[in-house]
């Protein structure tokens, strides 16, 4: 028996099973895919919102020559605090189902034996949103030319790439498209670029469209893809148009909800698109507790690294808490 099963690698379950080993607890970290998982899948050269100190763990320091570190750095930073705290990390172990029992909760998981299950008395999930992207909900996205998200550049030099989206990730893509010579249009429902995205992206984006080298068109809903074109209706003046849009390629940047799989199978109450919570991150389920933006739904924007290894700092010490109750 567990004390404690944590769903999910990345920097916040990590933070969680560095608080559960401090705390006493036996805990063990269950991941689909390899350690932080989410970050190892992000553009290779993605560069970090906040500060490397912001995104430490468990105290141990993230040096970093650079203001604002790298996806490569952090990789390496995440995966060295594991070693060194010989933390219990299953990787390439999906879990695939929480049940609960009277005193404890069987998790059921599939690795590349087959299908198992481990006994715990708290389950904590952990598992993030970027497997999981909003869609359009339009015909032809799931073409083989529509991606979400951006890996590399170089497949769209010189294709006419359409990205669809308003916020960071839409502008940094287009700007790293632009500048690896794919010829640009950004489509965006709203009447202007979300004035949230970076301050340094942000100047850069509006210059390269006033220029003509991005093109910008706004108030455009996509209606349907085609494999070579995507079609828009646009507002204008308050008359709507319908637009053809020639495209090679089409990437859509609309955010993410958080996976709820799991925790909905498991008769979680929720409120909305995200899960009913204690202070301590406790669902409607006792013992079975969420840290991070899987608590949050589709309010990923207000969710960090930064306030996520809190949400398992809290968590964890409950758990404890009951803990040295039992044993009292």
């Amino acid at each position: 028996m567990w004390d404690l099963v944590i769903v999910g690698a990345g920097p916040v379950g990590l933070a969680a099973a560095i608080e559960a080993r401090r705390a006493g607890l036996n805990a063990v970290v269950l991941e689909k895919g390899t350690i932080v998982h989410t970050l190892y899948r992000w553009p290779k050269e993605t560069v970090f919102f906040s500060e490397a100190k912001n995104i430490e763990i468990g105290g141990h320091p993230f040096p970093s020559p650079f203001a604002k570190p790298t996806r490569r750095e952090a990789l390496q930073y995440y995966r060295r605090v594991a070693e060194n705290e010989a933390l219990n990390i299953r990787t390439y172990t999906e879990v695939t189902g929480i049940y609960p029992e009277l005193a404890h909760f069987r998790v059921g998981y599939r690795d590349r034996d087959g299908e198992s299950e481990l006994k715990s008395r708290f389950v904590l999930v952990a598992t993030g949103y970027y497997d999981n992207p909003n869609r359009l909900g339009v015909p032809g996205e799931n073409l083989p030319h529509v991606r979400y998200g951006l890996d590399e550049t170089l497949p769209y030099w010189n294709q006419r790439v359409a990205v669809v989206g308003g916020s960071n990730s839409a502008v940094e893509a287009a700007l790293e498209l632009y500048r690896a010579g794919a010829v640009v249009t950004v489509v965006h429902h709203g009447a202007e670029i979300r004035p949230g995205v970076k301050y340094w992206l942000k100047p850069d984006f509006e210059n390269r469209v006033k220029e003509g080298a991005i093109r910008l068109l706004l108030n455009a809903q996509v209606v349907e893809i085609t494999p070579r074109e995507v079609v828009l209706q646009q507002e204008i003046a308050e008359e709507k148009a319908v637009h053809r849009l020639p495209s090679d390629f089409v990437l859509i940047h609309i955010g993410y909800k958080a996976a709820d799989g799991l925790l909905r199978a498991a008769k979680v109450a929720y409120c909305g698109d995200a899960p009913v919570l204690s202070d301590s991150y406790e669902t409607s389920i006792k013992g079975l507790f969420v840290a991070g933006s899987a608590g949050y739904g589709s309010d990923t924007r207000t969710v960090f690294i930064e306030n996520g290894r809190e949400h398992a700092r809290r968590a964890v010490l409950e758990m404890a808490f009951r803990m040295q109750k039992r044993l009292t």
